[in-house]
């Protein structure tokens, strides 16, 4: 690789120096800041009153935002939200991929061992507000919340220009906990569910950016290539899947669009882009 490209994008750089810095404190705090509040929602037992209390509050807002919100929370949705900045930041990307089987150990493999159940398979059904369709088993921890902190920690960790990490990073932490609150308002988690998912997914997502750093794929048209192909299949599948909200069929033909759209620009992209 040039060495005028590699000075011109920050985002290729190694950390070094005070990059290290930053990058460890923003990839331990929020997880312990996380980890700590599940624990404390756990210790004192008002996991159900707390999700009572925000699911009731969360009815006050229309059920099409928070059902958009939970398709954007899926593996396909965060694939096809990132798939535009391949052309551009290709290491979001590669680093959410590395960060993958992680994360879906930790989300699958607790899902399967705790064997937690839903809302839905402990509540009664009148008692709190249903959004999509009705899960009962698997409730934790919570894989939108794991998926979103994941997408999250890898736009903050990786971001181009570290100056500016405290900004994005309050930003991505924003976003990331509405669309994992969107679980709670939909009735599909409990609330132990999702802090936990959310804190579980941004270690993961550390852990993508950390091996994005060593496995430079991402910096050559052929893996920015591969990259482009899975992201234009997930976001293809959007038009298919309902990802638990069928009546929000317009809005998931659209997110595809965007996702379809981003990897096709850059699977346009030339071998003198990579110059």
């Amino acid at each position: 690789m040039p060495i005028q490209s590699t000075l011109q994008d920050p985002a290729r750089l190694p950390p070094t120096g005070d990059r290290a810095g930053p990058s460890r404190r923003w990839a331990l705090t929020p997880t312990l800041v996380l980890g700590s509040l599940a624990a404390a929602v756990w210790a004192s037992g008002v996991n159900g009153a707390l999700f009572r209390t925000l699911n009731a509050a969360a009815a006050g807002l229309p059920a099409a935002l928070w059902a958009m919100l939970s398709v954007c929370g899926t593996v396909l949705g965060a694939v096809a939200l990132l798939a535009p900045s391949l052309k551009t930041q290709p290491r979001w990307l590669a680093s959410a991929f590395l960060a993958a089987p992680l994360a879906m150990l930790f989300s699958e493999g607790g899902k399967r061992y705790f064997d937690v159940l839903r809302p839905a398979g402990f509540l009664a059904a009148d008692s709190f507000n249903l959004i999509g369709h009705k899960l009962y088993v698997h409730a934790f921890p919570s894989g939108h919340a794991t998926t979103v902190f994941v997408v999250a920690a890898v736009l903050v960790l990786a971001w181009p220009r570290p100056e500016r990490r405290l900004r994005v990073g309050l930003l991505a932490l924003g976003l990331a906990a509405l669309l994992a609150f969107s679980r709670i308002a939909v009735g599909a988690h409990w609330p132990l569910d999702v802090l936990t998912g959310a804190a579980g997914g941004w270690l993961c997502g550390a852990a993508g950016v950390w091996l994005s750093a060593r496995l430079r794929f991402w910096e050559g048209p052929g893996g920015v290539r591969v990259l482009a192909t899975v992201a234009l299949a997930t976001s293809m599948a959007l038009l298919f899947v309902d990802a638990g909200q069928p009546d929000v069929r317009l809005f998931r033909i659209g997110l595809a669009a965007w996702g379809i759209g981003g990897a096709a620009a850059a699977l346009m992209r030339g071998r003198e882009d990579f110059q």
